[in-house]
Formats: C-alpha cells, sequence, structure tokens
C-alpha cells in the first residue's frame, strides 16, 4: 500500500517503481510516455493544442492498460501522479532510464 503523503522525493521513487515492476505494465508505460512527448512536440511544430491532448489521451489509455497487468495499483499510481505530477516525471524518466538512485 502506498502512503499518499510521501515526505521524499525518494520514498516516492520507490513507491512509485514497486507500482511498475511487471513488464508488460513497465513497457506500456514507457509507450505511454513517449505517445505524449510525440504529441507534445507534434504539437509544438503544427501549433496546434488538440495535438497535444490527443497523445495524453492516448498515452493515458496506454498506461491504464499497462495496469491491467499489475492488479491493485492504478488508484494509487493516480492519486499519487496527480499529488506530486513533478516528482511522477522525475520517478518516470528514471525508470524508463534505469536509474534507481
Amino acid at each position: 500500500e502506498i502512503d499518499l503523503m510521501s515526505e521524499s522525493f525518494s520514498a516516492f521513487r520507490e513507491q512509485y517503481l514497486s507500482r511498475h515492476e511487471n513488464p508488460v505494465n513497465s513497457a506500456l508505460h514507457t509507450v505511454a510516455g513517449v505517445v505524449a512527448v510525440g504529441g507534445l512536440a507534434a504539437a509544438v511544430v503544427t501549433r496546434r493544442i488538440r495535438v497535444v491532448v490527443i497523445g495524453d489521451i492516448v498515452g493515458f489509455a496506454i498506461g491504464t492498460v499497462g495496469h491491467l497487468f499489475q492488479p491493485g495499483t492504478l488508484r494509487d499510481d493516480l492519486v499519487a501522479d496527480f499529488r506530486h505530477p513533478i516528482w511522477y516525471v522525475r520517478a518516470e524518466g528514471q525508470r524508463i532510464f534505469a536509474r534507481r538512485a
């Protein structure tokens, strides 16, 4: 179970990584991140806000499906990520690039 009031990034990161241990969940979250960042880049190039919105929605959907492979982690992941969005981005980057420290 997650401590929703994580007092440090280190604790947040460890909890985040534990919610993405399943390889399918982890892979789908990586794809979701690529889709979201790709949507942002495409929106900048095309100057169309809807492109980033579509990229975020599709990325979110892909990441959500990932949690089907690691049951019981979706709610805690959503709550923690919305509570600490900057920590979420840092932890996700460290997860993708396999940096545990």
